[in-house]
């Protein structure tokens, strides 16, 4: 995490004209927090198929499988958040991060356990999903701004930003521990995104977990 966010850095300051000491930090929190929610798309399709043994010979709750990897997703983040204090201390750009973490954290705690568990299922029917969609990751990242800055997108390029489902919650997340909030308009498209993935658990979740260990 470190080597890369240094490697980016770099070249984000090359090409934007930056200093070094501003884009790192930038960087990083955007690495952060983007391999915390992209776990959407490459931890969870083998939730449920690398347990298939213990879902098949056991009746355990479909949703500690999904508990146990979102829980192991913020264990490494919190692991990676005391080396990026550090870095703030060391390139001196150290703040309190803004009160707003503390609804980040639980809402994209919530999103990785509603949309994780959609996914898993998704795979788990699908088998063709699990290698597909680690590689939608990288097409992400680069859509997302990790590198860059949001504001250089203007008029209907902003768009992009608007249609970009994990942006939101790379934001809502870097934003408070650079020490600023996330504009209010992410925060909306976030809550939509939280509510749908919640509608969507219900539903499909109650309608098809009888299944999944057939599926797996």
């Amino acid at each position: 995490m470190v080597f890369m966010s240094i490697a980016f850095s770099v070249v984000s300051s090359a090409l934007f004209g930056q200093s070094l000491k501003d884009s790192l930090p930038y960087v990083m929190g955007g690495l952060m927090s983007f391999t915390v929610i992209s776990s959407i798309l490459g931890e969870a399709p083998e939730v449920y198929l690398s347990n298939g043994g213990i879902i098949s010979n056991h009746a355990y709750p479909f949703t500690y499988y999904t508990f146990e990897s979102a829980t192991k997703v913020f264990m490494i983040f919190a692991h990676n958040l005391v080396v990026f204090e550090i870095l703030l201390v060391l390139v001196q750009r150290l703040v309190v991060p803004h009160w707003s973490i503390l609804i980040a954290l639980p809402m994209v705690y919530f999103n990785l356990l509603t949309w994780g568990a959609l996914v898993s299922m998704a795979s788990a029917r699908f088998r063709d999903l699990r290698f597909l969609l680690p590689y939608m990751i990288t097409i992400v990242m680069f859509s997302t701004p990790i590198m860059f800055k949001a504001d250089q997108f203007v008029g209907k390029k902003k768009l992009l930003l608007e249609l970009n489902p994990l942006y939101p919650f790379v934001e809502m997340i870097r934003s408070p521990l650079l020490g600023v909030p996330m504009a209010g308009e992410y925060w909306e498209i976030a809550i939509g995104i939280t509510i749908l993935g919640a509608v969507l658990w219900l539903i499909f979740f109650n309608w098809l977990r009888g299944r999944i260990s057939f599926w797996v």
